[in-house]
């Protein structure tokens, strides 16, 4: 490939790790999918194939040959769901539109949570933290699952409280579907955003505002929770996600609670909770 390609080749990939920072993914994740792209791309220069000039029939002709090299089922899961993302990042998801899958048993991985020592751990130490806006971001995205994306998204309206009855819900919208879901707040949650927004004097729309009295941006966000709390967005919302189905609620409901489009996404936070059953 020559040096121009290269750098087009580059260029993508670099425009599709600023989308997942933007999406609000740990830099391990960001990593992890800009990787597989770049082995994609890899394959594709082989075939004589450029990775902007991506077709359908490419993306199935590399599944293909990943099931031809005896890949695990995990593994071009994996590797399918990236490739989803990035036609999704470049805005155009038929690219895996229908494609074909010989293996089609799905194994279930787990995703990353934190066990109950750690979020003691980390509650802990949010107690005695003085940055009443990091508290209740850190509150909000253990206690509702939120995407850190959608937490970014929220303005004041879309919280409601009642600090006398201690209770409380938040709307979080979605802006491409125009649906919307409702969390149920717990009361120290509502204790939590009481408190922050009792300290807010600024007129801004957004619940979460920089340092800068902008709208807060999900790369501050992570930023902060990497730097105060030793934890990423996304282990939170797994966390929350895991502590529901581990108290038995209906899967239907935690897919719900955390707008999971597709209840088999749901699905993956009861490998852990079956193994911890056989084990009792």
């Amino acid at each position: 490939m020559d040096k121009k390609c290269a750098g087009i080749t580059k260029d993508v990939i670099d425009s599709f790790a600023v989308y997942l920072s933007e999406k609000g993914r740990s830099e391990n994740t960001i990593k992890t999918y800009c990787g597989v792209i770049h082995t994609f791309s890899t394959w594709l220069e082989t075939q004589g194939i450029d990775l902007t000039a991506l077709t359908q029939e490419d993306v199935q002709r590399y599944i293909g040959y990943l099931e031809s090299e005896n890949r695990s089922v995990s593994t071009i899961n994996k590797i399918y769901n990236t490739i989803n993302t990035f036609a999704k990042s470049r805005n155009v998801p038929e690219l895996t539109a229908q494609i074909k899958r010989s293996k089609t048993k799905i194994d279930y991985v787990a995703p990353e949570y934190l066990s109950e020592e750690e979020v003691t751990a980390i509650l802990k130490k949010a107690k005695t933290d003085s940055n009443k806006r990091n508290k209740a971001i850190l509150y909000v995205l253990l206690y509702t699952g939120v995407r850190v994306s959608e937490l970014c998204t929220l303005n004041r309206e879309d919280v409601k409280l009642n600090h006398k009855s201690q209770t409380g819900q938040v709307i979080v919208k979605h802006a491409e579907s125009k649906n919307e879901r409702i969390i149920p707040l717990s009361k120290e949650l509502v204790h939590t955003l009481h408190d922050y927004l009792s300290s807010r004097y600024d007129e801004q729309e957004a619940l979460f505002v920089s340092n800068y009295q902008k709208r807060i941006a999900a790369r501050t966000v992570q930023h902060m929770l990497k730097e105060e709390y030793g934890v990423y967005p996304h282990k939170l919302r797994h966390t929350f996600c895991y502590d529901l189905v581990r108290k038995g609620v209906d899967l239907s409901i935690v897919a719900q609670l955390s707008g999971h489009s597709d209840i088999n996404v749901t699905k993956q936070y009861l490998v852990d909770v079956d193994d911890q059953d056989h084990v009792g």
